[in-house]
């Protein structure tokens, strides 16, 4: 498909080079949206059920959290390779291109899934010990996790589908499936967590169970719908052949993508040992706030990951100002809808809390509440620096929105959150104080590198792509 040629809706894919930028945006960036949002509702949805069975339950989760998404962020960062070099050879109108690097990324990301899962299930024990859990919560947790690593190959696979299929242009396809296993895990959880009909009681595991399930029936659809030709990108057994320069490719671009999130993955792990010290009440209420916050990380993310396909593609078309200017647009929806966002928060941030735990947690209940109360002031901030890194990740320019993480949670978030948790009056209260100051002077920061415009540049263009990316830094 070349880059001016109009695409009929029916295929999923989105003219992202052409026209009005607000239509294409909101267009391409809703499926986003909600797919991501389905994406937290499987984590709501197993935290509601298992905080029936108590704050021990709900804080096991917890802990297995970070973890959790130190693993998930490694898959994810590894298609951003995908995404990229696909939206930019569709821009570019290089089809067939985009078919092979699709295939090869979906080889990579496999083989990685394999090792990954393996490593995860034998070190699961041991790491969370690292944590500090108290001794009714680690057995809890430990069942969970091992559970969800051995489903780690059809998350991944889930996955890589979203990826490629977006930097294609088509958003559809890829909710459509998360709406299927989104309401496939809700109705497990139940089931398997407390044993109704003739299931097992499953008690925490159960819930990983559910999601295994339930992503490994979407991967499977996922995954046959792309070799059967039924999307705009089309993956071909032949093209699977691990073609080494390729693949140099994709980990020279996803690499620091992966990087960059297993670094916000592994800061989170920083955060959770150093909120375990204060006790389960205050371990299962950090839990709570973070899901709350994922309902409004989620819908960041949607459009950073719709910007990056759309900054992708009008940068393989030699479009760069319109990529600048969709950057902008995103970032500044995602500021105004965030911050409306976080006045029904921070008003109702007591009833969100008593949502997820009984009414005899009374400590827990006080200290949710509070947290929800201060993230809600940095989430206009947050959707900002989300979207303007996903606008450097479609550029290919993994390395600045990794070296921009690693600040915002090594330098900012973890120092700030330890620092006001144990140096002052503050108490538990100074960990969601630097929750809070880190989204906002990280968001500050990405704002100022960004509109420097050194991330301008198509990679369709350079033989070599280290080139490209070494460029931001000179």
């Amino acid at each position: 498909m070349s880059a001016g040629k109009k695409v009929s809706l029916d295929s999923g894919r989105v003219n992202l080079t052409e026209g009005p930028i607000m239509p294409a945006l909101l267009t391409l960036a809703w499926p986003v949206v909600m797919s991501n949002l389905l994406q937290t509702g499987y984590n709501l949805a197993d935290t509601y059920w298992v905080g029936r069975l108590g704050a021990g339950a709900v804080a096991a989760i917890s802990l297995s959290f970070p973890i959790v998404f130190l693993f998930i962020s490694l898959g994810g960062g590894l298609t951003v390779a995908g995404t990229a070099l696909v939206a930019q050879n569709v821009g570019a109108g290089r089809d067939d291109r985009a078919d092979y690097v699709a295939a090869q990324t979906f080889t990579f990301v496999g083989i990685a899934a394999v090792v990954l899962a393996a490593l995860g299930f034998f070190l699961a024990e041991p790491v969370l010990a690292l944590l500090g859990p108290e001794p009714d919560v680690f057995p809890y947790a430990v069942a969970y996790l091992k559970t969800w690593f051995i489903g780690i190959p059809f998350i991944f696979g889930f996955f890589v589908f979203q990826a490629l299929v977006r930097g294609s242009g088509d958003t559809i396809n890829p909710m459509k499936l998360m709406v299927g296993s989104t309401i496939l895990n809700i109705v497990l959880d139940p089931f398997l967590i407390f044993g109704w009909g003739f299931f097992p009681e499953l008690g925490v595991q159960g819930a990983a169970v559910a999601t295994v399930l339930s992503r490994g029936l979407a991967a499977g659809i996922g995954v046959r719908m792309l070799f059967r030709g039924d999307l705009d990108l089309r993956i071909r057994a032949a093209d699977l052949k691990p073609d080494l320069e390729t693949i140099r490719r994709i980990v020279i671009i996803g690499t620091p993508a992966a990087a960059e999130q297993s670094t916000r993955a592994l800061g989170m792990t920083v955060m959770t040992a150093t909120v375990a010290v204060f006790g389960t009440p205050v371990l299962a209420a950090y839990g709570i706030g973070n899901r709350i916050s994922s309902v409004v990380f989620q819908p960041s993310m949607g459009f950073a990951q719709a910007t990056t396909a759309m900054v992708g593609q009008n940068l393989g078309a030699r479009r760069e100002d319109r990529a600048e200017r969709t950057a902008w647009l995103s970032a500044g929806i995602m500021f105004s809808v965030l911050s409306g966002l976080a006045v029904v928060a921070f008003v109702g941030s007591g009833g969100i809390a008593s949502t997820f735990l009984t009414d005899r947690d009374v400590v827990a209940l006080s200290h949710a509440a509070d947290y929800i109360r201060l993230i809600a002031l940095s989430f206009g901030f947050l959707g900002v620096m989300n979207v303007l890194n996903g606008a450097f990740r479609g550029a290919g320019r993994t390395a600045t929105s990794m070296v921009f993480s690693i600040l915002s949670m090594f330098v900012l978030r973890v120092p700030l959150a330890y620092g006001l948790s144990h140096h002052t009056a503050l108490g538990p209260a100074g960990i969601w104080w630097g929750v809070a100051l880190s989204n906002v002077i990280g968001a500050v920061l990405v704002g100022l590198w960004f509109s420097r415009g050194t991330w301008k540049g198509s990679l369709v263009d350079h033989e070599e792509p280290r080139g490209a990316l070494d460029r931001e830094f000179e």
